[in-house]
């Protein structure tokens, strides 16, 4: 019985096609010191290795996709120098039982020693979509970040589990999906949920998208979020949204949406001998509004093919550290040059700030990056950026900024 399983295991893995992807980079940093300290000095420089080992297998209707990339740091090479590391991993699995219907099971995970001054200040585009950028990755839908606490380096910990579901059984023009997944990040010790608060719970959404014309289509959809903080904090949004898209001509396109959060929150509990919550921390449940529109537009070139794209919107926002929800408008430029076919740059620009009498951080980022392709397999890769942000829970406004220098040699192949 056992020698007949294997058999029928080792049949369909030699008719499936299996691929590989191997990888490896280097980063050279330099970037403002947030040590308080008064010896330290005020830049500091560190180096990234990030190897990666992907593997993906097809077989009819079935994909599974797995990665893994560990990066190792060094950091503060000139002055203390120490090693941490950080493991990357994510795993991917594509099913299309019949046609119409497809589902996908995906886990994203990063796991170690996270430096809470130097990861993702702006998150600028080009970033691969295969490399997880940590715990500090934008919020839902883009937007400036949040600025945390002086911390220097954590324990973190970061995973995402998503089932997606698409289909297109209700007509030519219609198209329904639906997601559910739990995410948890935080520090994992006393000192890293100090600085970041353990955060989990579950999410799940509903859209229906209805094509009008080959030009535009209707979005409607419906999202749950609930988020329990390791403060004993917690917060529950449910958002109904109308998001409308239409393509002018080949080169312009706007995007328009709107809606309502119906928002709930437990704020922090008070601790034994202090005082009770007043009006503006107890418990409370609000609406609050969820709107964003965006343009993109292209202007083609052999010598300088243009992508550019803006984005506002005003949706509610979580704090990381007290659980608060408050609606925050962000702004977002964005702009891509293709200057050839193997070289391309990148810029970004934006800022966010609370609204409507709330209290929340204020961010401004910006940054550029280029990336020049040497051969098939060798990339040159180049990052400058920089953040000034204020929030209630810092004393004072801080300004950041780090400079890269990446190189970056992979390959690919057919086992």
């Amino acid at each position: 019985m056992l020698g007949t399983v294997l058999t029928v295991a080792l049949l369909e893995v030699s008719s499936a096609s299996v691929s590989y992807a191997t990888a490896a980079r280097v980063d050279s940093r330099l970037r403002s010191n947030e040590d308080p300290a008064p010896e330290a000095p005020r830049v500091a420089g560190d180096t990234d290795v990030t190897p990666l080992l992907g593997l993906e297998i097809r077989d009819g209707n079935t994909a599974l996709q797995v990665e893994y990339a560990p990066r190792i740091s060094l950091r503060e090479v000139t002055a203390r120098a120490r090693t941490e590391i950080q493991h990357m991993g994510r795993l991917a699995g594509l099913w299309r039982p019949e046609r119409g219907l497809s589902l996908r099971l995906s886990e994203e995970l990063v796991l170690g020693s996270v430096n809470l001054l130097t990861t993702d200040l702006g998150s600028l585009p080009g970033d691969t979509p295969g490399t997880p950028d940590g715990p500090l990755r934008p919020p839902g839908n883009g937007g400036p970040l949040q600025p945390l606490p002086q911390a220097d380096t954590v324990y973190f910990l970061s995973s995402a589990t998503t089932l997606t579901a698409d289909t297109g059984w209700l007509g030519r023009r219609w198209n329904l999906t639906g997601s559910g997944g739990f995410s948890i990040s935080g520090g994992l010790d006393g000192p890293a949920r100090e600085a970041v608060p353990m955060q989990y719970g579950p999410r799940a959404d509903v859209s229906l998208s209805h094509a009008l014309s080959p030009l535009s289509a209707i979005t409607t959809s419906v999202a749950f979020n609930y988020a329990r903080f390791s403060t004993g904090a917690n917060n529950t949004i449910v958002t109904l949204r109308e998001a409308w898209g239409h393509r002018v001509d080949r080169r312009t396109s706007l995007e328009a949406g709107a809606g309502v959060s119906v928002v709930h929150t437990i704020p922090v509990p008070p601790g034994e001998g202090e005082p009770e919550p007043g009006p503006l921390d107890a418990p409370r449940t609000e609406l609050l509004p969820n709107l964003n529109v965006g343009v993109s537009h292209r202007i083609p070139s052999r010598t300088a093919d243009f992508n550019g794209r803006a984005d506002l919107r005003l949706v509610p926002f979580t704090d990381r550290l007290t659980a608060r929800v408050y609606p925050r408008a962000d702004l977002t430029l964005t702009g891509t040059w293709a200057l050839g076919p193997r070289v391309r740059v990148s810029a970004i620009g934006g800022g966010a700030a609370a609204v409507g009498g709330s209290r929340g951080d204020s961010i401004l980022s910006g940054g550029f990056t280029g990336s020049w392709i040497l051969t098939r397999w060798v990339s040159v890769d180049t990052d400058l950026r920089g953040t000034w942000s204020r929030s209630p829970e810092l004393p004072a406004a801080r300004l950041t900024w780090a400079a890269t220098l990446g190189l970056s040699v992979r390959q690919t192949g057919i086992l």
